[in-house]
């Protein structure tokens, strides 16, 4: 079973043909096209879908240096942050216009304001489900095929089984929790706000 990085590159060089590597560190053309697409690869898997397995809920940092030309809080984002999903107030989905600016978070809150994001993260390979894992294997074998043998038709293949693997992931992902029921009293309110106001 794949548990780390290395784990990973060896399957997918495996399922081209070719022989595993030591360390990403190698000095071979195996361990460079690793290097080169790995961890963009990883990130776009993450980024795709909000995967339940690599989701956090992370408190936010004010920045009361950085005054924004539109007048809304300038929040720091954490650094390992993949994707935003969902910008919560004390808990509470913000119903109200939130925008990202790099690693910066823009919303019309301040100091005495606790704001968490909703997030995905890069959790340890060995957290990973199966079926994701066999998702970035196959992806990975995808590129070394192309980038090694040159062999296009076995390349659109393993991407084609990759595609297999990342749906049934998908699939596995949504069943891991209960059905979440839509808050609309929290909308109601908001919408009543506004036409008061």
């Amino acid at each position: 079973m794949s548990k780390t990085k290395i784990d990973l590159v060896n399957s997918a060089l495996i399922l081209v043909g070719d022989n595993p590597i030591t360390s990403l560190d190698d000095q071979t053309t195996q361990a460079l096209v690793a290097n080169t697409v790995l961890e963009d690869l990883i990130e776009a898997e993450l980024f795709e879908t909000r995967w339940r397995f690599a989701s956090q809920t992370t408190t936010t940092s004010f920045i009361p240096s950085i005054t924004h030309p539109t007048g809304l809080g300038v929040f720091q984002i954490p650094s390992n942050t993949i994707r935003v999903w969902n910008v919560l107030e004390r808990g509470r989905s913000v119903l109200g216009e939130w925008e990202m600016e790099g690693d910066k978070l823009l919303i019309d809150a301040d100091s005495n304001s606790v704001i968490s994001v909703d997030r995905t993260v890069e959790p340890p390979v060995g957290n990973w489900p199966p079926h994701f894992r066999m998702s970035v294997i196959y992806g990975l074998a995808s590129v070394f095929a192309l980038a090694l043998t040159e062999n296009e038709n076995k390349s659109k293949m393993l991407l084609a089984a990759g595609d297999t693997y990342r749906r049934k992931a998908r699939a596995q992902d949504g069943g891991q929790s209960s059905p979440r029921v839509l808050n609309t009293g929290q909308m109601m309110s908001a919408r009543r706000g506004a036409r008061s106001g």
